[in-house]
C-alpha cells in the first residue's frame, strides 16, 4: 500500500519489490482524485492527512522474507497523528 504523495521513497520501494517478486504482486496506491470531490491543488495535503490519521497505511508485503524468518509484513507509516474523522469530513 502506497502514497506517492506522502512516501515517494517508501513507493518505489514497494514498487522494486514487487516487481522483483518471482509471483504476480500487486501494488495499491492511494490518489484522490477530482471526481471524487477533491480540488487537485489540495491532493498532496488529502494523501497526507489520509495517512497520518491511519485511513491508509503505508505498508509492504513480501513473502520472501519468511524464508529468511523475518516477518514479511513491513509497516512503513508512522504512529497515528491525525484525526481520522476530520479526515473522512473533508
Amino acid at each position: 500500500s502506497i502514497c506517492l504523495h506522502v512516501n515517494p521513497q517508501q513507493a518505489v520501494r514497494a514498487m522494486l519489490e514487487a516487481d522483483a517478486y518471482p509471483g504476480p504482486s500487486l501494488v495499491v496506491a492511494y490518489s484522490p482524485c477530482i471526481s471524487q470531490g477533491y480540488a487537485m491543488a489540495e491532493s498532496i495535503q488529502h494523501c497526507q492527512a489520509a495517512v497520518d490519521s491511519g485511513y491508509w497505511p503505508l505498508f509492504r508485503f513480501n513473502p520472501e522474507l519468511a524464508a529468511s524468518g523475518n516477518n514479511p509484513f513491513q509497516l512503513d507509516s508512522r504512529k497515528v497523528k491525525g484525526d481520522l474523522f476530520k479526515m473522512l469530513a473533508s
